[in-house]
């Protein structure tokens, strides 16, 4: 009976009483909660308000704060993949930026998803979906139908809605052309065959950049793009098609798998075979000789999207916003050569 007792009065503790008991205004105990505005507070201030609210026994009431706001307080994150070390650097990115901005998060793989049964509908404040357009485009509709904002964002965004797009047809010529300037003439493109089509920017790139050079465009075709699939690839191209001088790599994840198959036939890098690959993720300089990268904007176009997402929350009816992002080229050891 006493343990229901205090468990009562514990989940009855206010915000008001908090305040009360630091010696600060409600407004501050509920910026520092909510996490919205909470970067106006000082951090002693933080550590004192969350230090009485654990004390006291706060438990801040979720439902009725949703029926008094009309919010959740919660975002759903969509990925169009989750198993690489890129893809988890974009959901670290909107998280903290999330956290930020006092949101949760509710991530989820959005090719399980299938028909109306899409998680996060009518239960979540706004989507951010990374990749995954043509998925998009089958609940884009349904979505605006509930008023649910929705936010695209990276290199295949969905354009019918607010979206942070990046240019990998610009991060493709970056490469070629540079691959072009090291003195490489056969320039192979590493893809997996589900994203070898017409119509891909990074194959779009590669196949301008080397016709308008007059050299023959060549390709090395992975069943998925993982590094031991990427591996075996480019062992079987090399021996039997010959060794080009230059690889341009689909993502990061293929460079990997390519170095190591190159290594596997004997073959040095830079010297006989520059590579460039694609993402900009931190295992690509950290191999025995770093791998030259296209170096997609992440930080930015995260800080963006939740930006146009905040925005579109508060502001429904406002014009559809968007953002084009470009790609940097990372020069590294594997195309330097002497």
């Amino acid at each position: 009976m006493q343990t229901f007792a205090l468990k009562h009065e514990a989940m009855s503790i206010t915000i008001k009483q908090i305040a009360e008991h630091v010696g600060v205004s409600p407004a501050t105990v509920s910026r520092v909660l909510s996490g919205r505005g909470a970067h106006l507070i000082s951090e002693a201030t933080r550590q004192r308000v969350w230090q009485a609210a654990e004390e006291l026994g706060y438990h801040p009431n979720l439902a009725a704060r949703s029926l008094v706001t009309g919010r959740t307080g919660i975002v759903a994150l969509w990925m169009s993949e989750l198993f690489t070390s890129f893809h988890a650097r974009v959901v670290q990115l909107v998280e903290e930026h999330l956290h930020q901005q006092g949101y949760d998060t509710l991530i989820r793989c959005v090719s399980r998803l299938s028909g109306t049964a899409w998680h996060g509908m009518g239960r979540v404040d706004g989507i951010l979906a990374h990749e995954g357009a043509a998925h998009l485009q089958k609940v884009w509709k349904p979505l605006q139908r509930r008023g649910i904002p929705l936010v695209s964002m990276g290199a295949y965004a969905l354009t019918d809605t607010d979206h942070v797009r990046i240019d990998l047809y610009e991060g493709a010529t970056l490469a070629v052309r540079h691959l072009l300037e090291t003195g490489c003439r056969r320039i192979a493109y590493l893809v997996n065959a589900e994203s070898r089509y017409v119509g891909e920017p990074r194959r779009d790139g590669y196949d301008r950049v080397m016709g308008a050079a007059g050299l023959p465009s060549e390709y090395i075709v992975a069943t998925d793009q993982s590094r031991a699939e990427s591996s075996l690839a480019v062992r079987r191209y090399v021996l039997e098609y010959g060794l080009p001088d230059g690889i341009f790599c689909h993502n990061d994840e293929m460079a990997i798998g390519a170095y190591h198959g190159l290594r596997l036939l004997g073959v040095h890098v830079p010297d006989d075979v520059a590579i460039v690959g694609c993402d900009g993720i931190e295992d690509t300089e950290y191999l025995d000789v770093p791998l030259t990268t296209i170096r997609q904007p992440l930080e930015e176009m995260c800080r963006l999207a939740v930006e146009f997402l905040q925005k579109r929350i508060v502001e429904p009816h406002i014009e559809r916003q968007s953002a084009l992002l470009r790609p940097a080229l990372v020069v590294r050891a594997s195309t330097q050569r002497g």
